[in-house]
């Protein structure tokens, strides 16, 4: 009888082998890849959040804005982007990546950031995707009250199981809301709706605990929101948003005198904003 292998099989169990070695290895750069694009946005985002925050402190007295191109996209200081400044900081794309969509208001490539607002000059997005992969891309949304999105491809959007359920949202913001005078609630629609709400009337005296809640009326359409305090000492504060999907259906923006703490997506999506601390949903 015999025990020892055949070449044919030999052969098969080498073919299965190196088979799964192959898939594990383009199984891991798929990954990779999808986790370089991932990271990539974030820091885009962030870059456009860091030229508005550097516009609204008026550093060196001056606006700040984003430029962008097909392998890179530069923060650069002024009204207008000038390639040869010294102040430009420039981030180049790997070579997996690239910008392959800049669809702004004007045809432009830039989003400067207006000093004392915050507003962006004009309203559009950004789109990175995988050069190999062209369905895997992310989008940046920019809106002319100043606000920013990071959105997920259709195609990640419809893979996932995961809900997201924002219903009641944590966000501990590592600073003290104690002496803030205006929580604003800005609505994106058509036409846009601005909310300002005087804190004062809704602080207890010693400014330890903040509760509002209310109903906007965002052109025909009512959404109901509960915003309160867990914790404010003069140092941090973790503040508490109540928004139900089922009375609420309108992207929005939470802002304390200013501060991006938080946004939604019409669906209830949140995207934790630069003031915004760290985000927990509950």
């Amino acid at each position: 009888m015999n025990k020892g292998f055949s070449l044919i099989e030999l052969l098969i169990s080498i073919s299965v082998i190196l088979f799964l070695i192959v898939m594990s290895i383009v199984s891991y750069r798929s990954f990779e890849k999808k986790t370089e694009l991932e990271n990539t946005a974030q820091h885009v985002l962030a870059t456009l959040k860091l030229s508005q925050t550097k516009t609204l402190a008026s550093e060196d007295a001056s606006a700040y804005g984003v430029h962008f191109e097909n392998n890179q996209y530069i923060l650069f200081k002024g009204d207008t982007y000038q390639a040869s400044s010294p102040d430009n900081q420039t981030y180049q794309l790997s070579n997996h990546l690239e910008i392959h969509n800049i669809d702004l208001a004007d045809g432009g490539n830039d989003i400067v950031f207006q000093r004392i607002s915050g507003r962006a000059n004009q309203n559009g997005t950004t789109s990175l995707r995988i050069i190999s992969q062209p369905i895997k891309t992310k989008t940046i949304t920019i809106r002319s009250s100043g606000q920013i999105e990071l959105e997920a491809s259709l195609a990640e959007c419809c893979t996932t199981n995961r809900l997201s359920d924002s219903r009641h949202l944590h966000l501990i913001l590592g600073w003290s809301i104690q002496g803030s005078t205006t929580l604003t609630l800005y609505f994106p629609d058509t036409p846009e709706v601005t909310t300002n709400i005087n804190m004062a009337d809704y602080f207890n005296t010693e400014q330890t605990e903040f509760d509002w809640s209310g109903t906007i009326d965002v052109n025909g359409q009512n959404q109901e929101l509960h915003i309160q305090t867990h914790f404010i000492d003069a140092l941090d504060t973790i503040l508490c948003i109540h928004r139900d999907k089922d009375k609420n259906n309108k992207s929005l923006q939470v802002l304390i005198d200013g501060k991006d703490i938080v946004s939604y997506t019409t669906d209830g999506t949140a995207i934790v904003g630069l003031w915004g601390g760290t985000m927990e949903i509950q």
